[in-house]
């Protein structure tokens, strides 16, 4: 265990969970995965330091809420009344807004060295959302799994979508362009500047169709995908986790597995390296909230959001 300081001044403490496959370090700050380790290779891109983290933009493997991804105009309605939001990206709001999830220090419940417990309480009103939140998010190394489990209970009606962001590179450094990407989707919400149209359409006879591994360097090309995807993939509509994506590099493999309706593929063209790592965020659809006929992100006193995230590295 670690200590580190941010240039707020706030306290970051790092943890180490081993197994016999995998080394995974992660803080109390965003509850962000930093690294993790793979035969000597660090498989995600993104800050190692505290120093790094006070200036990341990235969101580089945090937890985003209140709401991860994009509301369109930052602004929505729920139970009869508007409220308004940051807009911190472009027109609209994106990842919890000025200060999310992915930005705040989580309180440490338990610490070994297969297990961290977080949690946060999330206040009313908090970045414009209603109700008090209280959060718990368990990260869990048994073998070549990691897991990653979140919860979540509410004093009003809100809105909650959590994801991890982790930016994930096989090789340890370079871009991902030589990465085989494979998705178990069908469908994915085609989008106008970043904002889903409402519509769910067939990826098959488009450059969106990933069931078949695609290497991403091709795939984003500039005769192909401008910009390189940003898009939400539509899950198998299906209880409980099941396998969502595979990324390989030919050496190391990874099997992202979920109970989440979507999956936000982002090839990091944005990155302060274009293409160091790509994200997998195993979510529900940007901007819910204006799409009635998406999954619902409405939270309810008395219920408990469970989201689940699973990654395997081989």
């Amino acid at each position: 265990m670690q200590n580190g300081t941010l240039d707020q001044g706030e306290g970051v403490t790092t943890f180490s969970l081993v197994s016999s496959e995998l080394t995974v370090t992660l803080t109390n700050y965003g509850a962000r995965l930093l690294s993790v380790v793979k035969d000597g290779v660090d498989c995600l891109f993104g800050p190692k330091n505290a120093e790094e983290l006070a200036a990341d933009t990235c969101y580089c493997g945090a937890i985003c809420g209140r709401v991860a991804n994009r509301i369109a105009g930052g602004s929505f309605v729920l139970g009869g009344k508007e409220y308004k939001l940051a807009v911190n990206n472009g027109p609209n709001h994106l990842h919890g807004g000025n200060v999310g999830y992915s930005d705040v220090l989580w309180n440490v419940e338990e610490a070994t060295e297969s297990r961290v417990v977080l949690s946060l309480v999330s206040p009313d009103g908090d970045e414009g959302y209603p109700g008090e939140v209280k959060l718990l998010a368990t990260y869990t190394l048994e073998g070549s799994t990691l897991r990653l489990e979140m919860q979540a209970t509410t004093s009003a009606l809100t809105l909650l979508n959590l994801t991890n962001h982790a930016y994930w590179n096989l090789n340890g450094s370079g871009t991902v362009n030589e990465h085989l990407l494979q998705v178990n989707a069908t469908a994915y919400t085609p989008m106008v500047a970043n904002i889903p149209t409402g519509v769910i359409a067939p990826v098959a006879g488009t450059l969106y169709d990933l069931n078949a591994p695609a290497s991403l360097g091709e795939r984003n090309a500039a005769d192909a995908i401008a910009g390189g995807y940003d898009d939400n993939y539509v899950l198998p509509a299906v209880a409980g986790e099941k396998w969502a994506a595979t990324l390989t590099n030919g050496t190391r493999t990874l099997r992202v597995y979920t109970d989440a309706p979507g999956l936000q593929v982002y090839t990091g063209d944005y990155l302060p390296l274009k293409r160091g790592g790509v994200a997998l965020e195993a979510q529900n659809y940007p901007d819910s909230p204006h799409h009635p006929h998406f999954p619902s992100i409405e939270l309810q006193p008395g219920a408990t959001y469970r989201r689940c995230i699973r990654w395997e590295l081989t």
